[in-house]
């Protein structure tokens, strides 16, 4: 399953030298077929692996395929054509600063002490715990979906992957290679959804069998661990992509 994705995304890069022409046109019926062989004479397969092709190869073959398109069809569309402008990498930019902004205020964020409205859903999946002054704290890892763009489309990290994925253009071949750079935005992936899995998760430990406080806080802290993990890799596609650092805020 890791491999198909891989091999979707890379085909959704080409698609930025996609070209458009007519079927009826009659360039287009008089043109030959034109062929694109993958040489796997270099790939390196291991046991477990041995039908698969490695991901370099598979990006090397989509980006003969767009070339190849170039020759064939026409000119290019706009439209498939177009890099991410810079109000949305932007977008990357902010999203970054909320997660880092999450990390350094971990506790203030993921646990809220007194009492507050809540909906009958936020009431079953937050898990109260004794706090001081007579009252409770609640628990609640929903926020941290929050922050990596699982609750909201507005989020700036709403299907980042994706916007990244765009950008493959803006690649600064000095920090890393188109292929690499797609890998490194698989992996982010990979992390952010597990990370919102492992909030959803510590949500409702206490609810679940065998569940109980401990097992939240168990959970939660796994949460931090990949939300950290989750950053570095986010951090990377910025120096990637050459787009500013900013300071942690919780401003979107």
């Amino acid at each position: 399953m890791h491999l198909f994705r891989t091999i979707a995304a890379l085909f959704c890069i080409a698609s930025n030298h996609a070209f458009t022409f007519h079927a009826r046109s009659p360039m287009h019926r008089s043109l030959p077929r034109a062929e694109v062989q993958l040489d796997l004479s270099k790939t390196n397969l291991n046991d477990d692996d041995s039908l698969l092709i490695n991901r370099r190869n598979i990006f090397e073959l989509a980006i003969k395929s767009s070339a190849v398109s170039a020759l064939v069809v026409g000119m290019p569309s706009k439209s498939s054509a177009a890099a991410p402008s810079a109000v949305d990498l932007k977008r990357l930019q902010v999203g970054h600063s909320r997660v880092r902004y999450l990390l350094e205020n971990w506790d203030k964020l993921t646990q809220t002490c007194n009492n507050r409205a809540m909906s009958t859903t936020e009431s079953k999946q937050i898990v109260r715990t004794e706090g001081g002054g007579g009252g409770f704290c609640e628990k609640n890892p929903l926020v941290v979906q929050e922050y990596l763009g699982y609750k909201s489309t507005t989020d700036p990290l709403f299907k980042a992957d994706s916007l990244m994925l765009k950008a493959v253009p803006l690649v600064d071949k000095s920090v890393m290679d188109e292929a690499d750079y797609v890998d490194l935005v698989e992996q982010y992936r990979e992390k952010a959804d597990y990370t919102s899995l492992l909030a959803y998760t510590s949500s409702w430990g206490e609810a679940n069998p065998n569940g109980g406080k401990e097992a939240v806080d168990d959970y939660l802290d796994k949460t931090k661990e990949v939300v950290i993990e989750t950053e570095v890799l986010l951090r990377k596609v910025l120096k990637a992509l050459q787009l500013e650092i900013l300071p942690p805020s919780e401003k979107s």
